[in-house]
């Protein structure tokens, strides 16, 4: 009865230490993708926190002081962003196609959507898109490529020679 005890004792201490070597195992691939390449930080959805461009000294922030935004980046190199002002105006119509001149000029001013593939350069820290359709038809086809840090659930992207001059900047938070 004794060694059946022992047996016994020393497969659930055997099943014990295979369990935590698995949990530590599995959370330390999470913290290496949380902390590892710049490609594998990328990955996920992002909200916006802010949009800004410097020219000349000046800030401007196109989507407001509370714009709202996505991004997303897939690991298979496919990419969507969108961001609008928090306020643009409904159409009095109701209708998309029958938007006047100022609320189709407000639509166009407030909001971008573009998406494509991209891929990340580890030792410049750049990522590099080609827009494969924009809202801003001029993108479409373009390659452009932005500097990137990620610190934590906070990216920033700035993208020198935005579509309105000077360098955009974008601050996204990763959304879990």
């Amino acid at each position: 009865m004794g060694i059946f005890r022992s047996r016994r004792a020393g497969r659930r201490l055997a099943l014990a230490a295979v369990f935590a070597f698995a949990v530590c195992g599995f959370s330390g691939a999470w913290a290496q993708q949380k902390s590892g390449s710049l490609r594998q930080q990328i990955l996920g959805t992002w909200s916006l926190v802010s949009q800004y461009v410097e020219q000349d000294g000046k800030r401007t922030e196109r989507f407001g002081s509370d714009p709202k935004g996505i991004a997303i980046y897939e690991r298979n190199g496919q990419f969507v962003q969108f961001l609008q002002r928090r306020s643009l105006p409904k159409f009095a119509s109701n209708n998309a196609m029958t938007g006047t001149p100022d609320e189709n000029k407000a639509v166009v001013q407030g909001s971008i959507a573009y998406f494509g593939t991209y891929t990340v350069d580890e030792k410049e820290r750049t990522i590099s898109s080609r827009v494969g359709g924009s809202s801003y038809p001029n993108w479409d086809g373009a390659e452009q490529k932005r500097t990137i840090s990620i610190s934590g659930d906070e990216m920033k992207i700035s993208l020198p020679g935005a579509a309105i001059g000077g360098t955009a900047h974008t601050v996204w938070k990763r959304i879990k």
